[in-house]
């Protein structure tokens, strides 16, 4: 069905006109076509769902369309976050896990992720199988689940609830003095860091925790422009930290005391450190092209590697799968560790965000000011716009094929093509330039060590792609 298009990250749709309940029971018989071709159709397969408007109704539907084909379905018994059914889909030993979210998108969306058995996102082979059994399914029921019968739970939070319990370290929380602010942007974080510091002596103080499926008519993507209620609460509290995650907890913003936003650049490379410090761990790392080479040169000063990967959470976790990897992420707030899934994981970050500031007794701060004094600070801004599709992807074939000798007044050192294009400027910038194949939408990418020709250089960017 063209109306069911299966990104790297899953499908999403506007509730009400392709994300419909008949679309849904669509995607939920090719699964059990693709489970039946797999004969894994004896394990189960795990459903969770998030606090968007009728998740657990969507959630319902696939349930039914597997239980109808006799392969054994769990249901989430109330709204998690991703990395919580990731987990639960490697503990459970499933088939693959099944998650309705539409992650950072607007209300009006909603959407399905898969995971695979080992606990991270499926790879593409998986998401091309299912396209292709979605032909063949032709009739399946158009009725919503909203009046249907009970159906059995199970309970998916605890058990990962658990193991964030295993992995932070406590002991040094117990008595941290350290005050946090914690903006859940209405979805499916709720209390949860508020719940697990119970017991410590950490303020926490939580906003727009409670579900609401319009998320103050915006986006529960924390980005700078939408952590206002954020930063006053940081402000008028007077918090060492803010933190904010998104739709489905997986992603992660960072405030610093005073408010200021703190990009993934500097956080990985401070994450990975303190893992060595605190847990006596080795490993590389991965990093999106996206992401600023700081990470690099932090791996490098340790004698190990930083992979850099396409962006796509799937090409993090294909790394992190088969090479010794201790932190991996990608600029747009995501973060997987060792020892845990391979998934990238809000809640976790939080906590580890909270304990590394607890056992160094330094604030955020004063840790990214130590980090740029030993290597270089980081810039970065970002834009995503909605643009002709058609005239987006020339544009980008045009640079791929015939780059600018200069842009923003800064001659062209080399180019990298591994994602849409990347160009390294003689001024210390880098732009990385991508177009959407599922909607018209166009992203430009830029950090530096200058916030002026960072902001130049986006202004130049602009007018190559968006003309």
């Amino acid at each position: 069905m063209n109306e069911i298009y299966f990104g790297t990250d899953g499908w999403r749709g506007i509730i009400g006109e392709t994300f419909t309940f008949e679309n849904v029971r669509r995607v939920g018989k090719a699964l059990c076509y693709l489970a039946k071709e797999r004969r894994i159709e004896d394990k189960p397969v795990v459903i969770g769902y998030d606090s968007r408007f009728m998740s657990e109704y969507f959630a319902r539907a696939i349930y039914e369309e597997l239980v109808k084909e006799r392969i054994p379905a769990e249901l989430s018994d109330r709204a998690i976050p991703t990395p919580a059914l990731s987990h639960a889909t490697r503990a459970r030993k499933a088939a693959f896990g099944v998650m309705i979210t539409a992650s950072h998108n607007p209300h009006f969306y909603s959407g399905i992720k898969f995971k695979a058995p080992y606990g991270g996102p499926v790879m593409p082979e998986f998401t091309f199988d299912l396209s292709r059994h979605i032909q063949n399914v032709k009739n399946v029921s158009r009725q919503s689940t909203v009046y249907g019968a009970k159906a059995p739970t199970r309970n998916f939070l605890s058990p990962y609830i658990a193991s964030l319990r295993r992995y932070v370290n406590f002991a040094v929380l117990k008595n941290a003095r350290l005050k946090v602010a914690v903006d859940s942007m209405h979805a499916t974080g709720g209390t949860l860091i508020q719940d697990l510091l119970r017991g410590t002596k950490i303020p926490v103080h939580t906003i727009r925790a409670e579900r609401n499926p319009l998320f103050d008519m915006d986006l529960p993507e924390p980005i700078p422009s939408l952590l206002d209620p954020l930063i006053k609460e940081v402000k008028r509290e007077k918090c060492d930290l803010g933190l904010a995650t998104d739709g489905d907890a997986d992603r992660i913003g960072v405030l610093d005391s005073r408010g200021r936003f703190v990009t993934l650049h500097y956080l990985m490379p401070l994450l990975y450190e303190y893992l060595m410090e605190s847990r006596g761990l080795t490993g590389d790392a991965v990093r999106t092209t996206s992401t600023d080479a700081l990470f690099d040169r932090v791996c490098a000063e340790h004698r190990q590697r930083c992979i850099e990967v396409p962006v796509g959470y799937n090409n993090i976790c294909e790394v992190v799968l088969r090479e010794d990897i201790l932190v991996g992420g990608e600029e747009s707030g995501g973060i997987c560790f060792k020892n845990h899934i391979p998934e990238r994981d809000g809640i976790l970050t939080a906590l580890l965000l909270i304990e590394m500031m607890a056992c160094k007794r330094q604030s955020l701060g004063k840790m990214i000011t130590g980090l740029i004094k030993r290597f270089y600070p980081v810039e970065y801004m970002r834009i995503d716009r909605i643009f002709d599709q058609k005239k987006l992807k020339t544009n980008l074939e045009s640079m791929i094929m015939n780059p600018p000798g200069k842009i923003a007044g800064s001659p062209l050192l080399r180019t990298d093509t591994k994602d849409g294009i990347k160009f390294y400027l003689a001024s210390g910038c880098w732009m990385l330039m991508r177009v959407s194949d599922t909607e018209p939408k166009g992203r430009i990418y830029v950090g530096g060590p200058d916030i002026n020709f960072v902001k130049k250089t986006l202004r130049a960017g602009e007018k190559l792609l968006f003309s």
